[in-house]
């Protein structure tokens, strides 16, 4: 399996199944929600992002303003 494009920097190190794994640790920005949402996987993201503007904008249809 190859790396995604977007996967980032890395120093070249393989994990189990020969995949080049980004071993840098971006975390400790002080904020521990920016540190949690940051170890997410992308996958987790993108859901998790969808379903706040999903319920952002049902929580704007129930106050009338869409």
């Amino acid at each position: 399996m190859e790396p995604e494009a977007g996967d980032g920097p890395s120093d070249g190190a393989d994990d189990a199944d020969g995949d080049t794994v980004d071993t840098t640790d971006t975390r400790g920005t002080g904020s521990p929600l920016a540190d949690r949402w940051t170890a997410l996987d992308r996958g987790w993201q993108a859901l998790a992002l969808g379903l706040g503007i999903v319920a952002a904008h049902l929580a704007g249809q129930a106050a009338g303003l869409f």
